[in-house]
C-alpha cells in the first residue's frame, strides 16, 4: 500500500514538474516561476556600479541619450546619478533640446531621502532646478530665464493642504484638487528573469514592469551585472544600448 502510495506520488509530483516546465516554454508570460524579488534586483544595479548609456528614440528618429552611473558611498547610502539630453518636438518650430542632470540619494534600504535635478534648455535660454526632501516631504523649485537673475526659490508641500494652497495663493486657482494626493496608490513594480538578444547572443536578464493599475508605465531590462540595457515607456519613447533587438 505504502509502495503504492510512493509511486503515485512519484508519478504526479513528475507530471506536474512537466506541465510547469511546458508552459515555462511556451507560455513564459503565464507563469510566476521566473519571478524575482524586486529590491534584489534593484540592490544588483547598484551593487556593480555599472554605467548605463541610453540612446532615446521614438518610433521614427533617435531624440537624445541618457546616462546612468550608481554610486555606492559608505554601507547606508546609496546614490543614483543621471544625466543627458533629449530634443522635444514642437509644432510651432524647431525642436529645443532640453538637457538634464540629477541625483536620487537613498539609504541602505534603497528608501529614497532626497534628488535634485536640473533641466535647461538653451534657445530660448531657461533653466528649472528641482529638489525633493522625503523627510519633510516638500519639493523646492527655482527658475532662471536668459540672463535675469535666478527667481527666488519656492517650496511645496507635497500635500493636499500644501497643494491647494500653491493652486489658490500662487497660481490663483480656487478650485479643490481633482485628486487627493494622499490617496494616490503608489505604482506596482514587478520583476521576473528572462531573454534577450543582445549583439546577436542570448542574454539572461531581469524585467522590471512598473504599472499604474492596469496601464503599463515602463518596462527596463537588468543584466546580471546590474546595467539597464533596454527601456520601453508607455509615452512612446523607447531607451536601448547599441546592438538591442
Amino acid at each position: 500500500m505504502l509502495y503504492r502510495a510512493a509511486i503515485t506520488g512519484i508519478i504526479a509530483f513528475w507530471l506536474v514538474m512537466m506541465f510547469q516546465l511546458v508552459r515555462l516554454e511556451t507560455h513564459p508570460e503565464t507563469t510566476n516561476i521566473l519571478d524575482v524579488p524586486v529590491p534584489y534586483v534593484m540592490r544588483l544595479l547598484l551593487r556593480h556600479k555599472q554605467l548605463s548609456f541610453l540612446t532615446i528614440r521614438d518610433d521614427s528618429k533617435q531624440l537624445g541619450t541618457l546616462y546612468l552611473r550608481p554610486v555606492t558611498t559608505g554601507s547606508d547610502s546609496r546614490t543614483l546619478n543621471f544625466s543627458g539630453g533629449i530634443s522635444v518636438d514642437l509644432p510651432s518650430g524647431p525642436a529645443p533640446r532640453l538637457n538634464f542632470t540629477g541625483v536620487i540619494d537613498m539609504d541602505g534600504a534603497l528608501n529614497i531621502r532626497d534628488f535634485r535635478s536640473d533641466f535647461s534648455v538653451l534657445k530660448p535660454s531657461f533653466r528649472l532646478s528641482l529638489k525633493g526632501d522625503s523627510a519633510r516631504n516638500t519639493l523646492t523649485w527655482q527658475t532662471q530665464f536668459g540672463d535675469h537673475p535666478s527667481a527666488p526659490p519656492q517650496t511645496l508641500p507635497m500635500d493636499a493642504a500644501g497643494l491647494t494652497s500653491t493652486l489658490t495663493k500662487d497660481l490663483g486657482l480656487h478650485t479643490p484638487l481633482p485628486i487627493d494626493p494622499t490617496g494616490i496608490t503608489p505604482p506596482t513594480v514587478t520583476a521576473r528573469e528572462a531573454q534577450i538578444t543582445l549583439v546577436g547572443d542570448q542574454v539572461e536578464v531581469y524585467e522590471v514592469d512598473v504599472t499604474e493599475g492596469t496601464t503599463p508605465v515602463i518596462e527596463f531590462y537588468v543584466t546580471q551585472l546590474g546595467q539597464i540595457v533596454s527601456a520601453k515607456t508607455n509615452f512612446g519613447y523607447n531607451l536601448s544600448v547599441e546592438g538591442w533587438q
